[in-house]
């Protein structure tokens, strides 16, 4: 069935429907636990497909990609129509994401050890984070202690993403949830936005 996501491997002929707590099933406990906090729920992804399905898509990219959560489900929901790219700074989650990458043989997905604030991947017709500066505050449910947490250095990042964010050229989309960490982006228009209970989906345009 279209848009009905499985995943499947050696030891599972059947596909399953895709959920967190299916995802989840594959990470390592202390992973798990961070699971609403830092990792894409399925439903955003779903969101973020029926926004996408039949627009122009050269290619997509998370910044801050993390374990990969949202690069894989979004390559099943697309059946891999287009790439797929992730950029992650930690190893650790770096190796987890291209383990579930090539453990579910995602072809269009690409995972690559980058920091988005000093190399930033220009080049893209989309972009999606989820909160990606979060690592910066010193707030809770941090995946580890690895990053400084300064209020200060959270407002030089935020105006370090806005600044690369404005050199894309127009026609750019950024696809956020639970927002990048400001609320004004300059050169960029809300073109979409929804609330739920969980947070808040919106996609920007670059004009």
């Amino acid at each position: 069935m279209r848009n009905q996501i499985f995943m499947k491997d050696e030891k599972d002929i059947v596909g399953k429907p895709m959920t967190d707590l299916l995802f989840d099933s594959e990470l390592p406990f202390s992973l798990q636990k961070l699971s609403p906090y830092q990792w894409t729920p399925v439903f955003i992804v779903k969101r973020t497909w029926e926004f996408l399905k039949g627009k122009e898509v050269r290619s997509i990219m998370d910044l801050g990609s993390g374990l990969g959560k949202f690069c894989i489900v979004l390559s099943f929901l697309a059946e891999d129509q287009f790439p797929i790219y992730g950029c992650e700074d930690r190893e650790e989650l770096l190796q987890m994401a291209t383990s579930l990458q090539m453990k579910w043989k995602r072809k269009s997905v690409c995972f690559q050890k980058t920091n988005f604030l000093t190399s930033f991947p220009y080049g893209h017709s989309h972009y999606y984070c989820f909160n990606p500066l979060y690592e910066t505050m010193k707030g809770s449910h941090s995946i580890d202690d690895t990053k400084v947490k300064s209020a200060k250095l959270f407002l030089q990042n935020i105006q370090t993403l806005k600044n690369h964010l404005y050199l894309c050229p127009k026609g750019t989309k950024l696809i956020t949830y639970h927002g990048f960490g400001g609320s004004v982006l300059p050169g960029y228009i809300v073109i979409r936005k929804e609330n739920d209970d969980l947070g808040e989906w919106m996609v920007w345009e670059r004009v």
